[in-house]
């Protein structure tokens, strides 16, 4: 009955095509084997609620058949991509200048050594200054490449592996998604309680023992607990694997973009450091020369028989403190926009799948086209995006620093500030959960940043935002099963190497000491590669969301078997919630027509 009134409704009140729903056949390319499904609209009408009040529906921006689109996008947010090319521009030309114009006697001019001595920043010319660097004697040697001329081949041996582990973690994912979760569950458990046993065995550690066994018993309870809830997070990581499986270059074009920031954090790092070394030997302002002690200083705060502390103090040139903080900005914004175009290209690609014909099997094109509208169309999108999460980290920290400072003060207003930050925390965390979900968006529909942040909150609201932004289990078992994976691999490769070593003790005199670093390393190297994977499969699983809330919203169910994982999801959040729904919602049955508020529409 209610399927037959809004299709009745529609035909009476909505207009066919208008300039705001071009015709579902005009956003697929010809020849294309992904073609959109038929547009049915839902909840865009402006119906007559109980009590005589009516509720507006706005469609979703730029969204004219509710799938990809594929067809000519324009360009949105022309001028944050002006702002962020200029500015790196700048960066990199005052750069080659602090490169240049570099004190050439850095190294031994800023000695911690040498700055103990009142004589080593006393006032020179320009010329002497220049001959008392040169005098100074370059007398310190550093051997780096022993301990890589003896290993490199284990190190190669432990880069390649811990690849071999990440490929082989994500094929576990898609092959046996929940033996896996379950595998990993009990491997946290063991391992806590395999500590807790070892520590009990040593001398003084029976109150750590007891402690990790309590740890490891509660969690074990606590799992027992959500034994729904892991089975489902078993069922989501294996639809977003069977999503990567169909999509094998999302890893190609994440470990591009990975490369691409790499080539731009290399060069400004090294122009941060050569700025730094713009600037000269001054005398410490906190210090004082001592009278009982010859060349020495000591505080100001301080009597002659204080502490020793350094006379010199290295003092960068102006220009170059301020290029500092300007490339340090540049520096994290472009790393906000490298995370912004991983979850672009994700979101792209697995909205082309999600909404692909039935019995598409072949998916050909899908990321090249995603990483085309990333660097054109939508490139001053992601700019804006990661300048609002570059902002949300810089207020972050500035928040911490405050709240250190007022804890070492003391008193009411380490208390006013705590409040405060943790209020702001809150604050900073919605934004950034709705700028990912809205750069999924402009992936999806090519819109600009704001119109997708504002389209992507009502679609929420609309389809449990409450009940997935809690949904936090994914991340913890992934990063969990990271960290075990990782640490269990780096020590297979110590103990090998340290058995095959200390067979030859002549070429490997220390032997053990090179395993342990050897193992590091290899924990290192493992824990990067799987953290890689898992953030990729996690941006899968919100891509998969939003295209899953975009089919709610329209009363389509492009993928079955999604539908079913979302829709347990759902039901058990409500369950847990007490049976309230997350969009507001009454969660009573029967109703024709029910808005996000809850109210009923005849």
């Amino acid at each position: 009955l209610g399927q037959r009134c809004r299709c009745r409704f529609h035909q009476r009140h909505l207009p066919r095509h208008t300039g705001h729903f071009p015709p579902p056949h005009s956003s697929a390319p010809r020849g294309s084997s992904l073609k959109p499904k038929p547009y049915l609209p839902a909840r865009h009408a402006r119906l007559k609620m109980e009590g005589g009040s009516e509720l507006g529906y706005a469609p979703i921006v730029d969204l004219p058949d509710g799938v990809y689109r594929y067809g000519p996008r324009e360009t949105r947010d022309r001028v944050h991509a002006w702002g962020f090319g200029l500015t790196f521009l700048a960066t990199f030309g005052m750069g080659i200048f602090a490169i240049t114009n570099v004190n050439p006697h850095y190294e031994k001019l800023a000695d911690p050594s040498m700055m103990k001595s009142a004589s080593h920043c006393m006032v020179r010319t320009a010329t002497e200054t220049t001959l008392y660097g040169t005098r100074l004697s370059e007398d310190d040697t550093i051997d780096g490449a022993t301990f890589f001329k003896d290993s490199k081949y284990w190190l190669l041996f432990s880069l390649f592996g811990a690849a071999f582990v990440g490929v082989c973690f994500l094929a576990l994912f898609r092959s046996c998604a929940r033996q896996t979760v379950w595998g990993i569950i009990y491997l946290k458990v063991f391992a806590l309680a395999a500590v807790g046993v070892s520590a009990l065995s040593t001398d003084g550690g029976s109150v750590a023992g007891i402690i990790l066994l309590v740890l490891a018993a509660l969690s074990a309870f606590v799992f027992y607990l959500w034994r729904v809830e892991i089975e489902l997070v078993a069922r989501l990581l294996s639809v977003a694997a069977k999503s990567l499986q169909d999509n094998p270059h999302i890893i190609t074009a994440v470990v591009f973009l990975k490369l691409c920031l790499l080539c731009v954090l290399v060069p400004v790092g090294a122009f941060i450091g050569a700025a730094y070394m713009n600037g000269e030997v001054v005398f410490n302002p906190d210090a004082r020369q001592s009278s009982s002690k010859h060349g020495a200083c000591v505080s100001t705060d301080r009597d002659e028989h204080g502490d020793d502390v350094p006379c010199c103090v290295w003092q960068t040139d102006g220009w170059a403190s301020a290029y500092i903080g300007l490339a340090a900005l540049v520096a994290l914004w472009t790393v906000m926009l490298a995370f912004e175009a991983r979850n672009y290209t994700v979101g792209g690609v697995v909205a082309q799948w999600y909404f692909a014909a039935p019995g598409t099997s072949t998916f050909k094109g899908t990321t090249v086209s995603a990483l085309r509208n990333a660097a054109g169309p939508s490139f001053g999108s992601l700019c804006f995006g990661s300048l609002v999460l570059t902002a949300v980290t810089m207020a972050r920290e500035i928040g911490r620093n405050a709240r250190r400072n007022a804890d070492r003060a003391g008193g009411g207003m380490a208390v006013l500030v705590c409040l405060l930050t943790t209020c702001l925390d809150c604050m900073y965390a919605l934004v950034e959960y709705i700028s990912k979900f809205a750069t999924i968006q402009c992936a999806i529909t090519g819109a600009g940043f704001c119109d997708s942040a504002r389209s992507v909150s009502q679609l929420l609201a609309n389809n449990f935002l409450s009940a997935y932004g809690v949904w936090w289990l994914p991340g913890m078992i992934m990063t969990a099963a990271s960290f075990l994976l990782s640490a269990a691999y780096g020590a297979a490769v110590g103990l090998a190497s340290y058995a095959t070593w200390s067979a030859s003790s002549d070429s490997h005199p220390d032997a053990g000491t090179e395993a342990v670093i050897l193992g590091v390393v290899a924990f290192a190297l493992a824990i990067i590669i799987l953290q890689f994977c898992i953030s990729v499969l996690l941006n899968v699983v919100d891509a998969v969301f939003i295209c899953y809330a975009m089919d709610l919203d329209r009363q389509l169910s492009s993928k079955p078997e999604v539908h079913d994982v979302f829709t347990a999801v759902r039901q058990k959040r409500q369950q847990s919630a007490g049976g309230v729904d997350g969009g507001g919602g009454s969660g009573g049955s029967g109703a024709v027509v029910q808005g996000p508020g809850g109210n009923i529409a005849y």
